[in-house]
């Protein structure tokens, strides 16, 4: 991104992020009277089943993850094995051609 692009937006930024933050943290007291216990309880209960949820989210993701990389790790051992195969019969081909080479010159 052009540096002349991010200050031209820079005060819109700025005042994204600002909203943003002010809409994420919680409420301060403002000398109103406290919840009930068993609303914070509740609400405490209700972050940590989220909390549950996304480390399950997580938790599959790196399954996935791992799959890929099992699946990559055998795909290379596939292209391994052809790319031996083909240094092997270009080696073949090398020395046939050198033979022939000499045989013929040899005439």
């Amino acid at each position: 991104m052009p540096w002349k692009t991010l200050l031209v937006h820079a005060p819109t930024i700025v005042d994204a992020a600002r909203n943003f933050y002010a809409t994420s943290r919680s409420p301060t007291t403002d000398g109103t009277s406290r919840a009930a216990p068993v609303d914070e309880t509740e609400r405490l209960r209700r972050a940590v089943e989220e909390l549950e949820a996304r480390d399950a989210q997580h938790a599959a993701l790196l399954a996935d993850l791992a799959k890929q990389a099992q699946a990559l790790a055998a795909a290379l051992e596939i292209v391994k094995g052809r790319v031996l195969v083909a240094l092997v019969v270009a080696t073949v081909a090398l020395v046939l051609a050198a033979v022939t080479t000499g045989v013929l010159l040899w005439r």
